[in-house]
């Protein structure tokens, strides 16, 4: 073998172990049949290969046909759960780490006018986002004392989706959903960082009651819960758990009786019913030791609650018994953060 075939040889070595390395870093969202158990039915690559672009969040349409990700380049992916398509159908991208996003309440994909979602991302203004072009259809921007442009930690939409409620630090602002601009209502839930009155620290979560009775639930990476009218902004109650670590996700069920909180380096999803606060309702186990935000969701029927776990475990709990009564365990690749079904499960 003369030198240059040598080195032919050696560059091929070379990049089909780059490639092999590359693929086998490729995320992937993966569906399960809660009947079937552990046989996946579902892939979706998120992209080509990269490096450490982890998926950082998925969240299905209120519709059930389509599912949105978010991973560490930046880039908003939306795929249609269809089997037989792997590939990601839009992409969106950010220009800076994407907080939180979320969808419109009444997504229809058979109204084109109501599939949008927001976005919320370092340095940026919340985005509203067409999930049938790709294009971006409106920007709201919030300003702070100084008159800066500030972004928002978390965001949701109100129950009737014509207002966007943004967290920021001892802050909420929300816009007119229908106005976008810098035109904006802002109410202070702590005077200083200190203060021992009201709610302190950054909002990180934001979960409207579907019941319509117009109340709102935020969670602060101070370690406080609290529900808010919706139209005054008055404290109806505060809630506190989690050995004081910081709340990362704050979720009511669909019928709105319950209201379930997961914080950063705690291992409990606690369940609350709202009629008597005074105690948690559930604990729901789970490994959670890092600062990262692993999500749960609730099914449509308000029984069932699925949450990843960061030893690649998807977990499924009886709201109603508080028992464990599923477990995908040891997912291939990385862990799951978060799987969610569209379809009611018989009870």
């Amino acid at each position: 073998m003369t030198a240059d075939e040598a080195t032919t040889s050696a560059a091929s070595d070379e990049t089909t172990t780059a490639d092999v390395e590359m693929a086998a870093a490729m995320p992937e969202i993966v569906w399960y049949e809660h009947a079937t158990g552990a046989i996946p039915v579902l892939e979706h690559s998120i992209s080509a290969p990269f490096e450490s672009h982890f998926t950082r969040g998925v969240k299905v349409s209120p519709d059930g046909l389509c599912v949105l990700s978010n991973s560490d380049d930046n880039i908003l992916r939306l795929f249609d759960v269809e089997p037989g398509v792997q590939s990601a159908t839009l992409s969106m991208h950010e220009g800076g780490t994407v907080y939180d996003f979320q969808w419109y309440p009444y997504m229809n994909s058979e109204d084109p006018a109501t599939c949008v979602f927001i976005t919320t991302s370092h340095a940026h203004p919340v985005h509203l986002w067409d999930a049938y072009t790709g294009a971006l259809r409106a920007s709201y921007r919030a300003y702070d004392h100084l008159d800066e442009l500030t972004s928002a930690y978390s965001v949701a939409f109100n129950g009737t989706g014509d207002k966007i409620f943004c967290g920021f630090d001892r802050t909420i602002r929300f816009f007119d959903a229908s106005q976008p601009s810098r035109d904006f209502t802002t109410r202070s839930l702590s005077k200083t960082k200190k203060t021992r009155h009201g709610q302190r620290g950054i909002i990180s979560s934001i979960h409207f009651n579907p019941d319509h009775s117009k109340m709102y639930a935020a969670g602060s990476y101070s370690g406080s819960t609290c529900i808010y009218a919706e139209d005054s902004g008055e404290l109806f109650m505060g809630l506190e758990g989690h050995d004081g670590q910081g709340v990362t996700q704050v979720q009511f069920t669909p019928n709105g009786q319950y209201l379930l909180t997961g914080a950063r380096k705690n291992n409990t999803i606690n369940v609350w019913d709202i009629r008597n606060t005074m105690q948690v309702l559930h604990a729901f186990e789970r490994a959670a030791p890092t600062n990262q935000r692993i999500a749960f969701d609730i099914h449509i029927g308000s029984r069932y609650v699925v949450t990843g776990s960061s030893d690649a475990r998807v977990l499924m709990y009886d709201l109603y018994t508080g028992e464990c009564v599923s477990e995908i365990a040891t997912l291939p690749g990385t862990s799951i953060e978060r799987w969610v079904a569209p379809l009611p499960w018989p009870s």
